[in-house]
This record gives structure tokens, C-alpha cells and sequence, in this order.
């Protein structure tokens, strides 16, 4: 018979009984890790190579949160170093530990290490260093004691792991067949039985029907005149078991997973890994140590910066360097940063590369120049900093001092500025004179000096290449900041509304009304932008608010319009003035 549906929340119910629902309210989500996260591309010794598609993402982008863990991989070469004065670019506790997160897009052609080793089958696998590069070639391998001991060693010395040949499972036949062979070839475990007058049968077990040994034995166990016992754990894959052919069963056939644990005592001990080809047979015993060998390194082709920036729309983060001074890369990072910056890109970053500081002085300003964006700074003055290997000091272009600036930026808020922040650097080979200064600021390009009495060395100015007078483009910190706040409000309003329906706010179960949508705004501008972030500030001399409230919200069917008509940023500052009007003492007194 016909029935009353009752709707709530857009959906029907017609079986009587107590419904509830509740929604949790909207929440900051606070800041966006991309804004202290900094990319680098350049050129290191060892490490994967970013343009290498056979690679994941993965290793073609390595993702690094200390110097340290940068080290263990990348060994050497200008990345390297890049990385540990991005990680320390300042001496002021504010900004010494440099960004949360550094990607490094490793442009040179590393090949790995190699060398073969003997398995008990008379065939050989290749065992290959796991980073490419050089590095490898200080690794050497022994296998001894029947494949029980696997030896690695390298420059920091030998280790070494015993123990590796252990009986997994042991398999016994127990029927009336004359013969029981067992056989194992990685796809399926199988014996073949003569003579059998029981009933007994052969075993044709598929490896993807027993994942590990516990499944294994529990199905030949169910299987009459056969037993397993798992003698080792019962977790093990059974697809790493070694691979064995014409076993006899009726005495035991004992499988072993050695080739497995040898596999792993290679790579845990030493970074090595073995490929493995053909039938999965142990490694035999060598005579003496086999050293690795054909690690190399080739050097990136000026093109392979450009290909490089190509794939920043897959690599996440705010700030973007390169470790390099080919002018042609440089503007094509320009290209691509202003094109994520437009409403069509919708991803905000801020970039920075340097001069070649053979050129004279007059080449490197107008070198800044031709950038002329509001989105680059470009480093005109060389620095030199301690190596990747603590000791030795290194001379580098202004590519450098472009990536401390913005490694600065990436270690805090973004509203701060790299301005007259201590340097974490031993020395600036060029310390400029005022004219030299004044051609800098005014080209757009940073360059350091000290601080008084031949203290630290400190960027002059944060200005950028913008060419144009403007008190927020000619300012990293100022453009860094607006950028900030764009992308911040972009992905706010993305994630509270898009795909939602405003409905009237008199519709029963309404979750969203177009006067929610002017709440959410004004408490993220006076919340976030105001307090929590501090990226806009009341005008204290005028009474001016930090922003305007009466912003304009227009609506077009499917689409919303924000019109802001006033926001103040706050900004560093750059100039101090004093007047001083003095006199002499003057007048007489009768005593």
C-alpha cells in the first residue's frame, strides 16, 4: 500500500524510528607545507638522475629533510653543497635550520657500480651498487662458508653477517612410490611420483595460491602421504624460496630461502643489490673479496636544466632554485614561474638562479635585468662556504646566494625577509663599494656585504629583477608574502566550496548559504591573514584597517566572484632616517 516518504538531508526514509546526523565545522588547515619546502636542480656526483623516466618519481625528484640524509646519497658535487647551505643558510636561530624539506632534481649522468658473482648453478648474477655514481666503486663483496657468509665493505670499513644458511621448510613424502621427486621453479611447487599404488598423487601447488610458507604447508599437509614442517618462519614469501629440481621426498627434501637472506645481509650491509636473471640459485663462495666497479659521473648538458623545469608541475613546493648560472635556463624558469603564477597556472612559486662571477660586474647587472620579474631574484655577488665534507672551502657563483636568500625565506614565515640576516657563509670573495651597491639594487640583483665594524656578512637588499618602480614587486619579502596569501585564499575557498550548492537560508537541512560564504572570508582574513600569520597589518598612523570588510561578492550562476577593494601588507623595514637637531651649550651664571 502507498506510504509517506519523509526526506532529511536529501535523502527519503519510510521505516519509522529516531534518525540523527551531525557536522563538524569548518577548521583552519593551517599554513601550506610548500612554503617552506625548496627545490634545487643541479649536478651531483652520485644519486639518480631526474630526467631518467624509467625511474619512479620517487628517485627522479629525491625528497631530503637534513643535510645528513642528502650526504648518505648524493656524496658530493654543487648540489650537495647547495643542500648544506640551504639546510644552515643563517646564523640567526630564526632561520638556521633552512627549509623543512628540500627536493633535489639531480641533473648529472651517474651509471652504478657492478660486479658479477658466481651462484652454486654455475651462472652468474650482477650485483650493483644501489645509488649511481662513483661511491659504488669503493664496495666489495665475499661470500664464504658454503654461502653462509656474506661480507661488505667500503671505505668506512667491513661488515659483515653470518648465519644466512638456515632450513626454511622440509617437505617429506610418505606414501608407496618408488620414487618422489620434489621441484621447485618460483611458479609452481611440484613432485612427480613412479610406482604408487595408494593413491597417493603428485603435487602441483601455484606459488600465488600460498603467499608464504604457513600456507604452503598447510596445503600440503592436506594432501594424503605428505608432510611439511616450516622450520624457520612461517611468514617467508614462498616465492623467495631457492629454486631446487629433483629433490628426493621420501628422505626429506629441505628447501631454503639462502639466496633471500644472502640478498638482504648485500643490501643492508653495503647498499648492494642483486639482479637476479634465470633460476633463483645461492651465491657461491668468492676467492678473496670482488670489488665493484664502472661508477661514474657525466657532467649535464645545458639543455637538461630546461627539460628539468618542464617537470616542476609534478614536484611540489613553493620555492624554486637553480644551481646553475646558464642564462638561457634562468629566463626559462622565469617563463615557467610566471605562467604558475597566472590565474590559468594556479601555482604560486617564486624563483632564483646567479650570475657567472667571471663576468665584470656591469655583465652581471645587466644579466638581472634582462629577468626583469617580479617572481626571481638572481644573486650577482660569488660566496664561498664549507664543502659537503666540512673541510674544504669552495668558491661558487651567485647562483649560491640566490639559494640562501631563499632558503632564508623557506625557514620561516613567509613575510620575513632575508635582509641583513647574519650569513652562514666563510667568506664573499667581492665585497662591493657604494657605487657597485647602488648598480646592484637599482639591476635587481642581490649582492652581500658585512654589517659594521667587519661584522657578519649580510645580504644588502631582498630586491627582485621587477624592473618597474613598485614598493611590493621590487621586494622579495613584500612579493613573497602577496603570493602567500593568493595561494592561501585560492585553496581555502577551493576546499570549503567548490562543488558545494548555497542554498536559501530557510531550506531545511542546509548546510551552505551564500552568507556562510562572507563569514568564512571575513574570519580568514582576520584570523589567519591578521593573527595567525601576520601577512596583514592595520595602518597604526592612519586608523586604516588591515583590510577592507565591505569586499564584493558577486554570483553568475555556477560561478562566484571576490572583489577586495583594500588589503595592507606588512613589510620589512629597509630604511631608517633620523633628524637630529642639536646646539651648543651656551650662557653664563654668577656663582
Amino acid at each position: 500500500m502507498p506510504t509517506r516518504t519523509v526526506e532529511f538531508l536529501g535523502r527519503g526514509f519510510i521505516v519509522p524510528g529516531s534518525y540523527s546526523a551531525f557536522r563538524a565545522k569548518p577548521q583552519s588547515g593551517g599554513i601550506s607545507p610548500d612554503f617552506n619546502t625548496q627545490i634545487l636542480i643541479g649536478e651531483a656526483n652520485n644519486g639518480w638522475n631526474a630526467l631518467d623516466t624509467s625511474l619512479p618519481m620517487l628517485k627522479r625528484v629525491m625528497e631530503f629533510t637534513s643535510f645528513e640524509e642528502a650526504k648518505q646519497v648524493l656524496v658530493s658535487g654543487p648540489l650537495l653543497d647547495a643542500i648544506k647551505a640551504a639546510f644552515s643558510p643563517s646564523r640567526d636561530s630564526r632561520f638556521a635550520g633552512g627549509p623543512l624539506l628540500i627536493r633535489a632534481l639531480n641533473l648529472a649522468v651517474n651509471t652504478r657500480a657492478s660486479a658479477s658473482l658466481d651462484n652454486t648453478a654455475a651462472s652468474q648474477y650482477s650485483a650493483k651498487y644501489v645509488t649511481p655514481g662513483p661511491r659504488g666503486n669503493e664496495s666489495r663483496i665475499r661470500i664464504s662458508a658454503a654461502g653462509d657468509s656474506v661480507e661488505v665493505g667500503d671505505s668506512n670499513g667491513i661488515q659483515s653477517a653470518t648465519g644466512l644458511d638456515a632450513q626454511d621448510i622440509t617437505i617429506t613424502y610418505s606414501g608407496d612410490a618408488t620414487t618422489a621427486e620434489l621441484s621447485f621453479d618460483g611458479s609452481n611447487l611440484t613432485t612427480t611420483l613412479t610406482g604408487q599404488t595408494d593413491g597417493t598423487e603428485n603435487l602441483d601447488i601455484p606459488v600465488d595460491s600460498v603467499p608464504t610458507l604457513a600456507d604452503l604447508a598447510v596445503r600440503i599437509n592436506s594432501m594424503a602421504g605428505y608432510n611439511a614442517v616450516v622450520d624457520s618462519s612461517p611468514d617467508i614469501l614462498t616465492r623467495n624460496l631457492d629454486h631446487v629440481s629433483g629433490v628426493d621426498a621420501k628422505a626429506g627434501a629441505v628447501v631454503k630461502a639462502l639466496l633471500y637472506r644472502q640478498e638482504q645481509a648485500l643490501f643492508n650491509l653495503g647498499n648492494v643489490e642483486l639482479e637476479i636473471t634465470g633460476a633463483r640459485k645461492p651465491l657461491a663462495d668468492t676467492v678473496g673479496f670482488v670489488y665493484l666497479s664502472g661508477g661514474a659521473s657525466t657532467a649535464a648538458q645545458p639543455t637538461d636544466y630546461t627539460d628539468a623545469i618542464d617537470m616542476l608541475e609534478k614536484v611540489r613546493g613553493f620555492f624554486i632554485n637553480l644551481c646553475s648560472t646558464n642564462q638561457g635556463a634562468g629566463a626559462y624558469l622565469t617563463d615557467f614561474i610566471i605562467k604558475s603564477n597566472g590565474p590559468e597556472g594556479a601555482d604560486e612559486r617564486f624563483g632564483g638562479f646567479g650570475a657567472d662571477r667571471t663576468d665584470d660586474f656591469t655583465t652581471r647587472c645587466d644579466n638581472a635585468k634582462q629577468i626583469n620579474s617580479e617572481y626571481m631574484v638572481y644573486g650577482l655577488s660569488p660566496v664561498t662556504v664549507r664543502g659537503a665534507d666540512g673541510i674544504a672551502t669552495k668558491t661558487y657563483d651567485g647562483w649560491l646566494l640566490a639559494v640562501i636568500h631563499n632558503a632564508i625565506k623557506a625557514s620561516s614565515n613567509m613575510r620575513e625577509s632575508a635582509l641583513y640576516k647574519d650569513l652562514n657563509i666563510e667568506d664573499a670573495p667581492e665585497i662591493p663599494g657604494t657605487g657597485d651597491i647602488r648598480r646592484a639594487i637599482r639591476s635587481g640583483g642581490l649582492v652581500v656585504d658585512r654589517k659594521p665594524n667587519n661584522g657578519p656578512f649580510k645580504i644588502t637588499s631582498d630586491v627582485t629583477t621587477y624592473q618597474a618602480t613598485n614598493q611590493i614587486l621590487n621586494k622579495a619579502s613584500t612579493t613573497c608574502t602577496a603570493l602567500a596569501l593568493n595561494k592561501d585564499l585560492r585553496e581555502s575557498l577551493q576546499d570549503a566550496f567548490l562543488g558545494e550548492v548555497p542554498t536559501d537560508p530557510d531550506a531545511f537541512g542546509t548546510t551552505l548559504t551564500d552568507s556562510d560564504i562572507r563569514t568564512f572570508i571575513e574570519l580568514k582574513f582576520d584570523q589567519d591573514y591578521v593573527r595567525n600569520f601576520g601577512w596583514l597589518t592595520r595602518n597604526v598612523y592612519t586608523g586604516q584597517p588591515a583590510w577592507r570588510r565591505d569586499f564584493l561578492i558577486r554570483r553568475d550562476g555556477n560561478a562566484i566572484y571576490f572583489e577586495f577593494p583594500d588589503g595592507k601588507l606588512v613589510t620589512s623595514l629597509d630604511y631608517i632616517f633620523s633628524l637630529l637637531n642639536l646646539d651648543v651649550v651656551r650662557g653664563s651664571a654668577q656663582s
